[in-house]
């Protein structure tokens, strides 16, 4: 697998991305499994879509050619000043790059908690948090509606706990998505 872009088609993704939810981001880097496989950075936002949330979008997933996960980046929304929430779908990505496509519906483990002081320690994967508006995906086209080769989904990364892993694997993860649940609490008590 190979990396498919450029600084340019990064740059797009940012200010997109800024232009959608208002806001500049801090960008951070996270180490690759296989470095020959290009970058992973998280594009975090403060108080994105609102006061007291932070949302951290990958990017590095999209433009790995040949993966099957092509044309996708993860999303998280968390009710937290902790940056390190920003950082999950970063971490999930440069680990499991290449390896996992990264499909709403799928659920992913961890092997601890992904931030201290919280137990969840897997993904659940969805639509992405409904206030970011990013439902449509971004277009990366350098003329929008010239060229739609270069679409990127979002998929929302969820933080589940352990038996809540378990349950969703044997059952499907419906119950998530017609609980009232809060999905952007990093203290929540589990569903199962």
């Amino acid at each position: 697998m190979t990396e498919s872009g450029s600084s340019e088609r990064f740059d797009r993704f940012v200010e997109r991305l800024s232009s959608a939810l208002g806001a500049a981001p801090e960008v951070r880097e996270v180490t690759p499994r296989v470095p020959a496989d290009g970058r992973v950075y998280s594009v975090v936002f403060a108080d994105r879509p609102k006061s007291g949330l932070i949302t951290g979008i990958t990017y590095g997933l999209s433009s790995l050619v040949g993966s099957p996960a092509f044309g996708r980046e993860l999303c998280i929304t968390m009710r937290s000043g902790n940056r390190e929430w920003a950082m999950v779908p970063a971490i999930t990505v440069a680990a499991l790059r290449g390896l996992c496509p990264f499909m709403s519906g799928m659920v992913i483990g961890y092997e601890k908690p992904y931030v201290e002081g919280s137990g969840l320690s897997s993904l659940l994967l969805g639509s992405p948090e409904p206030r970011l508006h990013l439902e449509q995906g971004i277009n990366l086209a350098a003329l929008p509606g010239r060229d739609a080769d270069d679409f990127v989904e979002i998929v929302g990364a969820y933080p589940i706990y352990p038996s809540e892993r378990k349950f969703f694997h044997a059952r499907g993860a419906e119950m998530a998505w017609s609980s009232e649940w809060d999905p952007t609490n990093p203290l929540r008590p589990a569903l199962v």
